[in-house]
């Protein structure tokens, strides 16, 4: 792919409230996921399969870890001095417009946007967010957007709609009958058709040209509008040929607590693992280097994955363990997600809870949700009570 023809946008300020206390002090796309990945590891994948070289993000919340583990961008080739880079727009740079902001002026949401993408000179703009947990394939998305020649393509996924679970937050698109993947609509889930049988969800990942993108950004902003990408587009559907582009891997939408556990067991099972993570490139993260996990002669281990610098010597299963964890004799994790640094006592049990890093179990302590209420222990927490919670 011809160097710099696409530039990227991340859209990270992305509303983690259901998310708490995991969002507490990171951003959604700093969230820990599968053992040794942070959620921003997958869009920035996608950008490295695609030779993409330039890349801004958008960030006014906590910011600190998602930096840390950013970095340069040097692990998924975002690091070039030579008209590429990854280019970080935080809360700073978002107030210090806002303070030179005019009434009538352009909004500030969408002015730094639009002042990358001239500097970029790419020739087409990539939108997306890291919520929607995927694997893209972002050649073949440029190229049906071309062969459509449409002013903008929208990726989405076709889900049973007796399945469903609606998300209130999310949007979907209704086509046109004759030409199919032409979007006619983008609408709430009450909104669609009763008798249909599947939902068009859109995963907010859009792809044009980069004055078509300067065109809808400067409209969007003169209408103090700001956020969601769609709210470049949903206007303009008559005006405009938006097309959809069906996603069919692996997806699932971080919007709360239970779809980010799910999401997490969901890596448990070999066909969505494969989906996910053995689609095109090898996610890529970045590097850790450590020992190999240790397993004393009666730890237990089932369906489980485990980081490495771990020491085991209690049971473990259907359970996902990030790296430098701790579990004692004769304790049992079951259903689980342990973070980073956690160090769990002799004879706790642990049963459909998430500990967030550094969180520390006492002996014999017993913490258990459900399935449908999975506990979440906030970072850094110590509980010594062997009454449980």
């Amino acid at each position: 792919m011809k160097k710099h023809k696409i530039g990227a946008i991340l859209n990270l300020n992305e509303d983690g409230k259901k998310l708490a206390p995991l969002t507490d002090t990171r951003p959604i796309a700093s969230l820990p996921f599968g053992c040794r990945y942070r959620l921003i590891d997958f869009p920035f994948t996608s950008l490295h399969s695609a030779s993409i070289e330039s890349a801004a993000y958008f960030l006014t919340g906590n910011g600190r870890s998602l930096h840390d583990h950013i970095r340069s961008g040097a692990s998924w080739g975002l690091d070039s001095s030579i008209g590429g880079g990854l280019f970080p727009y935080t809360e700073t740079d978002v107030r210090q417009t806002s303070e030179v902001e005019e009434p009538g002026q352009l909004s500030n949401f969408y002015h730094n946007q639009i002042h990358y993408v001239v500097r970029s000179k790419s020739e087409y703009v990539v939108v997306m967010g890291s919520k929607m947990l995927c694997n893209i394939d972002l050649p073949a998305l440029l190229r049906y957007h071309q062969e459509k020649e449409a002013d903008v393509t929208i990726m989405y996924k076709n889900m049973p709609k007796s399945t469903y679970l609606a998300n209130e937050a999310a949007t979907y698109f209704t086509f046109d009958k004759e030409e199919q993947d032409k979007i006619t609509a983008i609408t709430t889930f009450e909104q669609l058709p009763l008798d249909a049988e599947t939902v068009a969800l859109s995963m907010n990942i859009a792809i044009m040209s980069s004055e078509k993108f300067i065109e809808l950004a400067t409209q969007a902003g003169k209408k103090n509008e700001n956020g969601d990408t769609l709210l470049l587009i949903k206007d303009h559907l008559n005006e405009n040929k938006v097309y959809g582009y069906e996603y069919t891997g692996y997806l699932k939408d971080i919007d709360d607590i239970q779809s980010y556990f799910e999401a997490n067991m969901d890596m448990l099972v070999e066909a969505n693992y494969n989906a996910l993570f053995n689609r095109g490139d090898s996610i890529i993260t970045k590097v850790k280097n450590g020992a190999p996990t240790f397993y004393s002669k009666d730890a237990k281990v089932s369906n489980a994955q485990f980081a490495s610098d771990c020491f085991i010597e209690g049971e473990v299963k259907n359970s996902l363990i990030f790296r430098k964890v701790t579990i004692g004799k004769n304790a049992q994790v079951h259903h689980s997600i342990v973070m980073q640094g956690t160090q769990i006592g002799e004879g706790a049990v642990l049963e459909y809870v998430i500990l967030d890093k550094g969180v520390r179990i006492g002996a014999g302590v017993h913490l258990k949700g459900t399935a449908d209420e999975v506990m979440v222990i906030k970072k850094n927490s110590v509980i010594e009570s062997k009454k449980g919670v």
